[in-house]
């Protein structure tokens, strides 16, 4: 084998083992973990002037899992520096207009107590653009228990079409760009759908065959 072609599988191997851990990261969101005491609150029920038009939550007592959580965290916090954001799609069967929505936020001790989150419409199977969104604050702690939620009440509700697929998407801001918050994931762990970005450098598409839950959360609203 001559020297030239030597050296460049030589270039192609280096830049092989130097890319698969930087892949690797891009196909995994972070993630974290603790062990937390038994359910300290129960879920308060749905607002009941509403009706689900899509939920993820568990029983009560078990709406989400309390132990582990998706980051979504913003590119200054001084835990891991990284921005990273998650979306859960959601199809309504009916026309709905979307005037809430509970997700199993919780904070993770760096910088604001709070996150930017909102409903986004698709754009070939990934989050498009957002149609509606809202600061929240003041979660619990992250590895305070099951299952108090936090809450975003829209000040105008969105109409959304039956069959079109839309997300609710955890993101940060200026406000919240130091801030490292937990989503926590479904009740009962099992993979699903949904999809994360780190760094804004685009949204990658989790299946249930990844292995991954997604986060936990719930949309209410009106129907006719």
């Amino acid at each position: 084998m001559n020297k030239k072609l030597l050296g460049i599988l030589l270039c192609l191997t280096l830049l092989a083992v130097c890319s698969a851990p930087a892949l690797a990261q891009a196909r995994h969101p972070q993630a974290a973990a603790t062990a937390v005491a038994p359910n300290a609150v129960p879920m308060a029920p749905l607002d009941p002037a509403f009706v689900k038009i899509f939920s993820n939550l568990g029983p009560p007592t078990n709406a989400y899992d309390a132990t582990n959580g998706y980051f979504v965290s913003g590119h200054t916090n001084q835990f891991n520096g990284q921005k990273q954001d998650i979306a859960i799609p959601f199809t309504p069967t009916v026309d709905s207009t979307v005037m809430g929505v509970r997700f199993a936020l919780q904070y993770y001790g760096y910088g604001f107590n709070g996150a930017a989150v909102a409903i986004f419409s698709d754009a070939a199977g990934l989050p498009g653009t957002p149609l509606a969104k809202a600061q929240l604050k003041d979660f619990l702690p992250f590895g305070s228990g099951c299952c108090q939620l936090a809450s975003w009440r829209l000040r105008t509700g969105l109409a959304i079409k039956a069959g079109t697929q839309y997300w609710v998407v955890g993101t940060t801001n200026q406000t919240s760009m130091d801030s490292v918050n937990t989503w926590d994931f479904v009740w009962n762990d099992q993979p699903g759908t949904f999809a994360f970005q780190q760094d804004n450098t685009g949204w990658l598409l989790l299946t249930p065959a990844d292995g991954y839950p997604p986060s936990a959360v719930a949309v209410v609203g009106t129907q006719p």
